[in-house]
């Protein structure tokens, strides 16, 4: 396995009013189900400097295949649905 992830994925949420501690929740339970995914380098929760209101979920993986595998789980995908308005995500690949 690479020591380092070859794909980062960063998924950004705008919490709706009084709901910035619910959705902080939910991205730490969908962190935790990330640490010990097939494939997954690692993942954290941020706070973004340039929207202090914004959350961030962010994910290192071994490859997009790993990524793609694991964001199509039922467990995963009903995490997401529990939350209020889609997320921006982008995903970055080694060049």
């Amino acid at each position: 396995m690479n020591e380092h992830a070859s794909v980062v994925r960063v998924e950004r949420h705008q919490p709706g009013a009084g709901k910035r501690d619910e959705v902080a929740g939910v991205l730490r339970s969908a962190a935790e189900a990330l640490r010990d995914a097939k494939g997954c380098f690692g993942a954290q929760v941020a706070s973004s400097d340039r929207n202090p209101d914004q959350l961030v979920l962010i994910e290192r993986w071994d490859s997009d295949e790993a990524m793609r595998s694991f964001h199509q789980r039922p467990e995963f995908t009903s995490l997401e649905r529990s939350l209020d308005g889609k997320p921006t995500v982008e995903v970055f690949a080694t060049a």
